[in-house]
Parts: structure tokens; C-alpha cells; sequence
């Protein structure tokens, strides 16, 4: 568990690794999103698959919040491998080459339990 820091009963965890947090990812999907996991978009299965593909994109990297133990909330991102990147096509207005060739990384995913 590399990157780890704690204040108080929270830690948050840095990980690279997917499948050692994917039980703990999808949990808090679920939970966040219990009243929409009916319908196709929201669906865990969906989820697992959109989770899937971010996980194998360049530099995933997650940060999961642990509370005594409990995963509570994550935060995970890629870096944007430059302007004909995926993200950049549902970005609007278009953006300019300087800016779509800087270095970037894109916040994909951020959940947090509620008390």
C-alpha cells in the first residue's frame, strides 16, 4: 500500500493496481448509487466494465479513504496521453492543441460514502 497517510481513524491509500481495490470500488458504487441501479447507465455491471477500461488506460492511479478499515471514498484518474485522447472528444468548446498536448491528467471517477 504505497502512498499511504493518515489523520486520525482516515487513511488514504494510493494504488495502482485495480484488482486489489476492486471490491472496495464497486462497494462504494453501490452504496452511492443504490437508487439509480436499475437502470442501465448506473448498473454495477456497467460500472465493472467502464472501471475495467479506465484501469488499463496510461497511469491509472486511485485513491481510496479508509476509515478504521472501512472503505469510505475514492478518487481515481489517467493521464491523458496527448490531444487525440479519448477524453478530449466529449470536451466542448474543442480544445486548443497547446492546451489538449499538455501534460493532463483526467479525474474519472470520485465517490464518497455518506455517514
Amino acid at each position: 500500500m504505497a502512498g499511504a497517510a493518515a489523520e486520525g481513524n482516515v487513511s488514504f491509500v494510493r494504488i495502482g493496481d485495480v484488482e486489489s481495490v476492486w471490491d472496495d470500488l464497486v462497494g462504494i458504487y453501490k452504496e452511492c448509487w443504490a437508487h439509480k441501479l436499475h437502470l442501465p447507465h448506473y448498473a454495477p455491471e456497467t460500472f465493472g466494465e467502464r472501471l475495467h477500461r479506465h484501469a488499463v488506460e496510461p497511469g491509472w492511479e486511485a485513491v481510496v479513504a479508509y476509515d478504521s478499515g472501512e472503505p469510505i471514498g475514492y478518487i481515481y484518474a489517467n493521464r491523458l496521453t496527448g490531444g487525440d485522447d479519448r477524453w478530449w472528444r466529449r470536451i466542448r468548446p474543442e480544445p486548443k492543441p497547446t492546451m489538449a498536448g499538455a501534460s493532463t491528467v483526467a479525474v474519472k471517477e470520485m465517490m464518497v460514502r455518506q455517514r
